[in-house]
């Protein structure tokens, strides 16, 4: 469930994508250390925002290495009998 704050996090750079998940962390440990139940809630939704598109990225990535990596090991190894 998307928070409706969130906006439209693939237009963000992967730094600054880095940083707002630092930034809301660092706004999570301020609201349960003042015991502000209903901040905290919004800013995880927010945060969980963030980190799905963190992790698609990642996963985005992961996926065109694999495609790229069809690398044929035979004609790099020789081994004789």
């Amino acid at each position: 469930m998307n928070h409706p704050l969130t906006g439209n996090l693939r237009d963000l750079s992967d730094d600054d994508l880095s940083k707002k998940i630092s930034e809301l962390n660092k706004r999570l440990v301020f609201g349960y250390q003042t015991g502000n139940t209903d901040f905290v809630t919004q800013a995880n939704a927010l945060l969980n925002d963030y980190m799905a598109e963190e992790r698609r990225r990642t996963q985005e990535l992961v996926n065109s290495l694999k495609e790229n990596n069809d690398t044929d090991w035979d004609d790099l190894i020789d081994i004789k009998k």
